[in-house]
């Protein structure tokens, strides 16, 4: 039958002569609780890392939702701010149609010359640049005096005398006569800073 063989060895050497074996199997159960330790401190670090993380994602998303009315105010701000540069724009293009009145006004009472008086400046409200300026003078080489004068501004681009008409220069009895004169005059300063 069946026989077994059982093979046994035995040293039959002193214990100082004898070899001694490096137990393999020790070493190797040593690594791997080794390994096994590196592994769950590895795994408790990144465990730990993970719930710090998530507390401070929690604390960050705390801190943003408390500035939501920072940002709320922000925004209106932004929208304030472009309705507020669109206005300025607004307004720059109207300043731009305007015509100076302090300007023209001084240096038409700087050129109007003796015996010729003004009696009234309007601006054409569908063109900026003209306006039409109706005076009195007591001869006609004082208007055509100042017509020379209003066309040696470099400002002006030209002036057109519209009508003529013989009137008195006041309103009491033995007043000199005197000549209305209606003059147009195409500015060109409107549109300029």
């Amino acid at each position: 039958m069946l026989g077994v063989i059982l093979v046994i060895k035995i040293n039959l050497l002193p214990e100082e002569r004898r070899r001694s074996e490096v137990p393999v199997h020790k070493f190797l159960l040593a690594g791997t609780y080794l390994v096994a330790g590196v592994t769950l401190l590895f795994w408790a670090y990144s465990l730990f890392m993970f719930k710090y993380t998530e507390s401070r994602l929690a604390d960050v998303q705390n801190q943003i939702s408390s500035l939501h009315v920072w940002q709320e105010r922000y925004e209106l701000n932004q929208v304030q701010s472009a309705e507020i540069n669109k206005r300025n724009n607004i307004v720059q293009g109207k300043l731009k149609e305007r015509l100076l009145w302090s300007n023209s006004l001084a240096e038409l009472g700087n050129i109007t010359p003796y015996g010729c008086w003004l009696l009234s400046v309007t601006q054409d409200k569908a063109k900026a640049s003209e306006i039409t300026i109706k005076g009195k003078s007591l001869n006609m080489e004082n208007i055509l005096d100042f017509i020379n004068r209003l066309q040696k501004d470099p400002t002006i681009n030209s002036v057109d005398l519209l009508d003529t008409k013989l009137s008195k220069a006041g309103n009491a009895t033995g007043s000199a006569a005197a000549i209305e004169f209606s003059l147009k005059v195409n500015k060109s300063e409107v549109g300029k800073k």
